[in-house]
């Protein structure tokens, strides 16, 4: 079975619980569509968690983005105040954009690592792609977090920039492949459409599955295979 997981926001008590629902076997797979980290207070706890699944695969958010380009500006540092002191220029700035993002305790933890510990992270980071294309229960599927940037019917998804999957805001009124569902995570469903606050999204060739944890709304899952939904 293909299982996709939406935005976590750093809740480790639902990750845990919607893997212990799910029950994934050697021969599952679980994609996590991004915005992993951030807002909760166990992003890093949850990324070392992630790290050793070996069936659990990270698509990269803008949160994650962003971390991708911080933590290994602050490695160095022993705390945020001595990284806010030291940083200068456009290292300062994407430091204080970082922490705007709800990211206080993600720093904090993350500091609170050993050089290895602190690596490990960084390089993991490293390893989420922008998008995957699965196909599961007879359908074909693109997974990205956000949605795709500058979309062109004809363009191939690797002619896309990493920012464009990352940063885009999705028309939901629109299909954008005939053949293959977008499933995204980034907007929460109750954006799209109020009357299905803290419920999937599934219209249009879409599936939506940001129901808003980390903001006090579920975390939910779909099984590709069957379309089943999942929440914690």
């Amino acid at each position: 079975m293909i299982y996709v997981i939406g935005d976590i926001h750093g809740d480790k008590e639902k990750f845990d619980s919607m893997m212990e629902k799910l029950s994934p076997t050697d021969n599952d797979t679980v994609f996590v569509l991004g915005d992993i980290i951030n807002i909760g207070d166990s992003s890093i706890e949850l990324l070392q968690d992630m790290m050793y699944r070996p069936n659990v695969y990270p698509v990269l958010g803008e949160h994650e983005y962003m971390a991708k380009k911080v933590f290994p500006l602050l490695a160095e540092f022993s705390s945020a105040d001595e990284a806010h002191e030291k940083l200068q220029g456009e290292n300062k700035e994407l430091f204080e954009k970082w922490l705007k993002m709800k990211s206080e305790k993600t720093t904090e933890d993350f500091l609170s690592l050993d050089e290895e510990g602190k690596e490990s992270i960084i390089d993991y980071l490293s390893e989420f792609e922008p998008f995957e294309e699965i196909s599961a229960g007879g359908k074909s599927f693109v997974l990205c977090h956000a949605g795709i940037n500058n979309f062109e019917e004809d363009k191939d998804l690797s002619e896309y920039d990493e920012e464009d999957f990352v940063f885009a805001k999705t028309d939901y009124s629109t299909i954008y492949f005939a053949d293959r569902y977008l499933v995204t995570g980034h907007t929460p469903t109750a954006v799209i459409d109020r009357s299905l606050t803290g419920k999937v999204y599934s219209k249009k060739r879409h599936l939506a599955i940001d129901c808003g944890c980390g903001y006090g709304g579920r975390l939910a899952a779909v099984c590709l295979d069957k379309l089943k939904v999942y929440y914690v």
